[in-house]
């Protein structure tokens, strides 16, 4: 088997037909798996979809155990040479999973594998992003200071703004919304970290990848469509907290400095939170 396709669904069963036929009409010559690992959905949608696909191999967990979790799940049962998670709100363009496995398949020193990452409407998402700073934290694309300070040389610095994004290249991290990684590699770093229920799990991850000498690189010629910017900006509270909660604990991680530094940059990160839900509460 050369290719594991791993997607984590929870209450996405409207994206999911989609992505699975793009999945299956965009493959030629690579054999492959599909593997879905449904986090206690109640949304009925999911049963006429595994109808459509029923060679899709499905864990279906009796609880949401977090985006983190749920693809080592579907990591552990794979039996591809290569794994390849992407997002339930995903469309394969046709071509690109195989020029990534061809790209990923000839050079050993590369961990993990993103392609650029189009709106429905085919502008830029910025999928290729730097590490996050204290600076960039309070000053990220969806945070209401940005809102504040739309212009601001942190978020500009952070999203890679001054970078083309046609040209192949080496990155800090690569969302997690779709991308290519060997399975020895992925087994070699342990998986996601599952401390992350939900977001910062790919930063994570790729911090990791670096650590260890491995590339984490940017492959433009491989497009797809991701659906999810074109929803609401407007986020549910429990993932805005749950977001801020993995800020927290990933500074905790790496940012090995003094417990002053620490608590500073934890309570700025709290501050953070709580202006985006008050955000939220009064748009």
């Amino acid at each position: 088997m050369e290719l594991s396709i791993i997607i984590v669904n929870y209450e996405q069963s409207h994206f999911l037909g989609d992505c699975l036929e793009s999945v299956h009409l965009t493959i030629c010559k690579t054999k492959f798996e599909v593997i879905l690992v449904d986090n206690s959905s109640k949304d009925k949608g999911l049963e006429s979809v595994l109808k459509r696909f029923p060679e899709t191999r499905l864990i279906d967990n009796a609880r949401n155990v977090g985006f983190a979790r749920a693809n080592n799940q579907g990591a552990k049962i794979a039996n591809g040479d290569f794994l390849f998670f992407i997002n339930p709100d995903t469309i394969m363009i046709k071509g690109t999973i195989e020029s990534m496995l061809d790209y990923i398949r000839s050079d050993p020193s590369v961990g993990i594998l993103g392609p650029k990452v189009l709106n429905p409407d085919q502008t830029l998402q910025y999928s290729c992003r730097k590490f996050p700073t204290i600076w960039s934290g309070l000053f990220n694309r969806y945070s209401v200071m940005t809102r504040f300070f739309p212009n601001n040389r942190y978020s500009k610095d952070y999203l890679m703004l001054d970078y083309d994004h046609s040209s192949t290249r080496s990155v800090d991290w690569i969302s997690g919304c779709c991308m290519m990684i060997p399975a020895p590699i992925f087994k070699e770093v342990n998986g996601f970290d599952e401390n992350y229920f939900l977001f910062i799990e790919d930063v994570d991850l790729c911090q990791t990848m670096r650590k260890k000498g491995y590339r984490v690189d940017y492959f433009p010629s491989a497009k797809i469509f991701h659906k999810i910017s074109s929803s609401s900006s407007q986020s549910a509270p429990q993932t805005i907290i749950k977001h801020h909660k993995g800020m927290i604990y990933y500074n905790q991680k790496y940012n090995k400095t003094n417990f002053v530094i620490r608590y500073t940059i934890n309570s700025m990160v709290m501050v953070r939170c709580l202006l985006q839900l008050l955000f939220n509460v009064v748009k």
